[in-house]
């Protein structure tokens, strides 16, 4: 049996930083190499607090969710890949910090950096085309059929760029740990029954039907609003897209496991991947009914994905090919409590 002093002595001369949580993610050990690199991560501290001075909640729980991450603990200090390692949650977690990724850091920043002005300079121009196209559909009797037709498609696909600059603002946001919430108390029927609302006419109007039922007297989570519309919208519109007329689509939400279970569901194509999950990886898309010009990015569920996981919730989907998909999200009514839920992908 190894000596406890033997191998504390291996761990101190490891060169990259080595931190060794218990279950509860409080700071059990460190080595050298922690303690002189990382001195503000001291053991008895929850990693939480711990990183928190350099480190926003967001990140520490992508971290904690085993992504590997370049993140500096200071700007007089260099950057390191993060990461964390698990046998089994009961047994604790090993936090590992590689020992210099300051070029990649460095990189990373100036992609984002570029992708956000770069979306930003896109941004004017694409305004200015979506508003001279309401403007001329105004004046819809002074167009003849032809050009009432060609101003529809210019405005359709207006629309569509700029939902998909969002998404790729926000796919960039996401790669540097940047997408974060405004949290406040939310009363979830209220946001699903505004965004059914706003979808139905789109929806009625390729005789799909759309029918939603909500549980009544649901507690308020602590969300941000803006984004948990963003995951209903992504998800009904998955659904409407996706399928053909006559599809029906259902919302539902219920209470469930000291949280809330929000379901959309259809009895549509069903999704084309072998793995449902793959639904949730960027820039993979399958047909879709309809016309080539409103195709979507690829990223809008992975989005969606990441979105409920900063609130510390878990997203499924099940599909069966001509029959239909289910997607379920479960958001925690307690966040802070739901900390513990965090684990590691091991897959």
């Amino acid at each position: 049996m190894a000596n406890p002093k033997h191998l504390e002595m291996v761990l101190d001369h490891v060169p990259s930083a080595l931190i060794l949580l218990d279950a509860d993610r409080q700071i059990l050990q460190r080595n050298r190499a922690a303690e002189e690199l990382i001195p503000q991560l001291e053991p008895g501290m929850d990693i939480w607090e711990a990183m928190s001075s350099f480190a926003n909640e967001e990140k520490v729980d992508r971290i904690m969710r085993g992504e590997r991450m370049v993140l500096s603990a200071g700007s007089d200090q260099p950057a390191f890949e993060w990461m964390v390692t698990v046998d089994r949650p009961e047994n604790g977690y090993l936090v590992v910090m590689a020992w210099d990724a300051s070029l990649n850091y460095e990189t990373i920043q100036g992609r984002i950096t570029f992708i956000m002005a770069a979306s930003h300079e896109l941004r004017s121009p694409l305004t200015a085309l979506l508003g001279f196209a309401e403007i001329l559909e105004l004046d819809g009797d002074g167009l003849t059929a032809q050009q009432a037709e060609a101003v529809a498609v210019i405005r359709r696909n207006a629309e569509h760029l700029n939902s998909m600059l969002d998404d790729v603002i926000d796919l960039s946001r996401n790669s540097f740990g940047e997408l974060r919430l405004e949290l406040e108390p939310l009363e979830i029927n209220g946001l699903v029954d505004g965004v059914c609302e706003t979808l139905r006419p789109q929806i009625e109007s390729k005789e799909q039907t759309l029918k939603v039922s909500a549980e009544t007297g649901l507690k308020p989570i602590e969300a941000d609003a803006q984004r948990i519309r963003q995951i209903v919208f992504n998800l009904l519109q998955n659904a409407h897209k996706h399928n053909p007329p006559g599809t029906n689509i259902g919302v539902s939400t219920r209470s469930s496991d000291e949280g809330i279970r929000l379901a959309v569901n259809d009895d549509g194509l069903g999704l084309p991947f072998t793995n449902p999950e793959d639904a949730f990886r960027s820039f993979r898309r399958g047909p879709r009914e309809g016309d080539s010009e409103t195709a979507g990015s690829g990223i809008g569920l992975a989005i969606t994905r990441r979105v409920v996981e900063l609130h510390r919730g878990t997203i499924s989907v099940e599909s069966t090919r001509d029959e239909g998909t289910t997607f379920e999200v479960w958001l925690p009514y307690d966040r802070e409590k739901a900390r513990l839920l965090i684990t590691p992908d091991r897959t």
